[in-house]
């Protein structure tokens, strides 16, 4: 065997038992969420946990079935969710209309339900919007416009294309 077909092996493997380590940390991790306590206590900074039912949007009470709400100035997004909890940052939601705010707010609240999958995440969101009464045909306007600059990444598609979907599934009867 050649010294670049040893080098490219070695390095082949090495590439594989990092994948697998980032694998099984995320998977460990995944399995093992932390409380919402211990990540208010890990983040620090002023975040506090909301109990479920009690946190208000614009005046509109919000609720995740028996799911917390987190919230945390720092988070680096508008919102993220673990399998337990939602994570919201008010900071960044402070500049948004109200119905972008709450679609974000059911679009990580459909995770605890749905699953990973953020089209479906999308759907769930406006959907839930149209049968509670706060998302209109010009509400899902203000979504589109808020996240048709987004370019895609490896877990969301791009602004635009979410936003073709949402336009749909905002329509559809059939629950996402």
């Amino acid at each position: 065997m050649g010294i670049g077909k040893a080098i490219g092996q070695t390095v082949a493997t090495a590439c594989l038992a990092m994948v697998t380590v980032a694998f099984l940390v995320e998977t460990s991790h995944a399995l093992d969420p932390p409380t919402p306590q211990e990540y208010v206590d890990h983040v620090g900074g002023g975040a506090k946990v909301i109990p479920p039912g009690r946190l208000k949007i614009d005046g509109r009470r919000v609720i995740c079935g028996r799911r917390p709400t987190v919230l945390d100035s720092n988070l680096d997004d508008y919102g993220a969710a673990y399998s337990t909890f939602l994570i919201l940052n008010p900071r960044k939601l402070s500049k948004l209309p109200t119905s972008v705010k709450l679609w974000i707010y059911s679009h990580e609240c459909a995770h605890q339900f749905r699953g990973p999958d953020e089209e479906t995440a999308d759907c769930f969101a406006v959907q839930r919007g149209r049968r509670q009464g706060w998302l209109s045909p010009s509400g899902v306007e203000q979504i589109c416009s808020f996240i048709n600059p987004a370019s895609g990444d490896i877990m969301h598609f791009s602004g635009p294309r979410r936003c073709s979907t949402m336009r749909k599934c905002y329509g559809e009867k059939k629950v996402h």
